[in-house]
């Protein structure tokens, strides 16, 4: 069960519209990186009816993509190309690079260590330049919850 001071942290950084909850934690001024792109916020979209996958988003160039060749075999993203892009997406999600860091944020966002510690890189597929994604159903529940809302089949 959260507390009121998380309660307090947690609506801090999420926004209420009716039913719909949406986390954002803004990072531009924090100095993280993964492979050279700046990490720039945590995001992430609930409401009473779905949960989101939490994003970690961050900054890239066009240019970042240079040399990339689409996979052929797979709608998904070629994961053996070895463009700037496909780089830090695999220290995302194989070399799990920024796990340790994206834990501290939450927690200090007021999530409960539970919570936490149920976020999981989603699977390669889920991914999009810029934008690492992450399971995190009890994030999603911990935000509702805050509000006083709950998922509709809770």
């Amino acid at each position: 069960m959260q507390n009121l001071q998380n309660n307090t942290k947690i609506k801090n950084v999420t926004n209420l519209d009716g039913n719909s909850v949406q986390l954002y934690i803004d990072l531009a001024d924090k100095n993280y990186s993964v492979n050279g792109h700046a990490v720039e916020s945590v995001t992430m979209y609930t409401d009473t009816d779905c949960m989101g996958d939490l994003a970690v988003n961050w900054k890239y160039a066009e240019t970042d993509n240079a040399g990339y060749v689409e996979s052929t075999m797979l709608l998904m993203r070629n994961n053996s190309a070895t463009d700037n892009v496909t780089e830090t997406m695999q220290e995302f999600y194989w070399e799990n690079c920024f796990a340790t860091e994206l834990e501290a944020i939450l927690l200090e966002a007021g999530f409960s260590t539970e919570a936490v510690a149920d976020v999981f890189t989603s699977e390669w597929g889920m991914q999009d330049e810029g934008r690492a994604s992450y399971d995190a159903n009890c994030i999603a529940e911990e935000m509702l919850t805050t509000h006083n809302l709950q998922l509709a089949d809770a």
